[in-house]
């Protein structure tokens, strides 16, 4: 009787305070909405690394045209390098599209990069199709990755590129023009409750595929029987290749093509269903493209009043809270567990014994990447021998899977 009538006046305060405080939530409340008319999301456009697919070039201009139609969005475009922080922080947004050769960033460009992400900034990367299974695939358009990878590990994303490309199976329906890399993909390859993916029936993709350790914010992938074909056209089943998430105020995504978007024809052969159409305008292409651009609005950082209020009432709060129930009635304090430690432990034992599995199927490849995910969740952890030994273990699988 006694605990319930230190409850009751624990929940009485707590009422009374709140009480006094409802004048002034809806002045607290910081809003996911789109800005207005007269104060666009200013986006910069970068084409100073050497890409294929460009404004200036008409390569891109259809997507760029879209998005300064709108009065949400104002595009500016950079021939330049990224590694003045001072000229990127106007910008609430950078769009990246794949590096062509010799277009790596510096490492000035990669710690002003991070510290942009740092001050609320966000990024949109684009990849692309790495040509397997082609002959002689363009190094311009293919096959760079890599310089985007050292700006996703300099921000210790949990998504990075591959040198995989997204592959459905051979006579699939899914295929419109035959080939394995040309996918239809419609609504039930996306997670349907995020943003992105509203309103998308059909989308038409030439992609490559993504590395992920944060499963749950991979929005689109490919189909059950879809795979990841690499080098020497080893193979994956996990095939994500859009990936969204939000570090503090900064929103990042990464998506694993640039052609799906550009002004480039699907194909030129005659007869064929996509003769002389351009990516972007196939299908759902362009609504993905505008839904993508919605999400990156929904950032509102709320001024330093709307912090200040905000920080000072929790403060004032909590103090009398604490005050009164420290001094009264506090009771024995109970053990605390480290869930996200002890989840990220039993996701690596879990992985660990599917890398196992795939060791004694001699699925090296597969068991490879697992091994790569248990040494990503070691790092998080802050265990940097075990990250090491199983990274060894995973270079060691993956020169396996090549003999």
């Amino acid at each position: 009787m006694i605990k319930n009538s230190y409850s009751k006046k624990i929940f009485s305060i707590g009422a009374i305070f709140l009480i006094i405080l409802s004048p002034y939530l809806p002045f607290l409340i910081v809003k996911v909405e789109a800005k207005s008319n007269t104060s666009p999301l200013l986006i910069l456009f970068d084409q100073g690394h050497k890409q294929y697919y460009t404004y200036s070039n008409t390569r891109f201009k259809t997507a760029i045209d879209y998005l300064n139609q709108t009065a949400e969005f104002k595009v500016y475009l950079n021939n330049n390098t990224l590694d003045n922080i001072t000229t990127l922080l106007p910008y609430s947004l950078i769009i990246i599209g794949n590096p062509g050769p010799n277009g790596n960033f510096s490492a000035k460009e990669l710690d002003t990069l991070k510290n942009y992400i740092e001050q609320g900034g966000s990024l949109l990367l684009l990849g692309n199709y790495n040509g397997v299974g082609e002959a002689n695939p363009d190094g311009n358009i293919t096959g760079h990755s890599s310089y985007l990878n050292n700006l996703t590990r300099v921000l210790r994303l949990p998504a990075c590129f591959t040198s995989y490309d997204l592959w459905e199976k051979s006579g699939s329906p899914n295929l419109p023009l035959g080939v394995q890399w040309i996918i239809n993909l419609g609504s039930s390859n996306f997670q349907t409750s995020n943003p992105i993916a509203q309103k998308l029936t059909n989308i038409l993709v030439l992609t490559s595929g993504l590395n992920v350790t944060e499963t749950q914010n991979i929005i689109a992938a490919g189909y059950p029987d879809s795979q990841l074909a690499g080098p020497n056209y080893a193979r994956i089943n996990e095939t994500p290749w859009l990936f969204a998430t939000q570090i503090g105020a900064s929103k990042i995504i990464l998506c694993g093509s640039t052609t799906m978007f550009s002004d480039t024809n699907i194909t030129n052969e005659l007869g064929k269903q996509y003769t002389g159409i351009h990516w972007i305008q196939a299908l759902d292409n362009l609504r993905l493209w505008a839904n993508i651009f919605q999400w990156f609005l929904m950032i509102v950082i709320p001024d330093f009043f709307t912090i200040y209020l905000t920080i000072s009432l929790i403060i004032i709060a909590a103090g009398i809270s604490l005050f009164v129930y420290y001094s009264r009635f506090a009771p024995a304090k109970l053990p605390t567990v480290d869930t996200k430690k002890q989840n990220l432990i039993s996701e690596r034992d879990m992985i660990l014994k599917e890398a196992q599995t795939n060791i004694n199927q001699e699925n090296y490849l597969s068991a490879a990447q697992l091994y790569k995910r248990a040494a990503n969740l070691s790092n998080q952890l802050g265990e940097l021998q075990e990250e090491a030994n199983y990274l060894k273990k995973y270079q060691k699988l993956l020169a396996r899977s090549r003999k």
